[in-house]
């Protein structure tokens, strides 16, 4: 399970096959929505509950 509070901005995450970066947390605080982008500049606001039961975190590796 992910916390929420682990979340940094512009890191690689997956969800349900899809691969997402973290973009911020949405200004409504009403749904605590959490804003991702997809290599396509898509746009996706997934929930809390969303975030802590389906994102995981990718390790991304760069060779310098």
């Amino acid at each position: 399970m992910l916390s929420t509070t682990a979340l940094q901005r512009n890191h690689l995450y997956e969800f349900r096959g899809q691969q997402l970066r973290y973009s911020h947390l949405s200004n409504s605080r009403v749904n605590a929505s959490f804003i991702f982008n997809d290599s396509k500049a898509r746009r996706f606001e997934l929930s809390q509950n969303q975030v802590q039961r389906e994102v995981f975190e990718l390790n991304e590796f760069c060779e310098n």
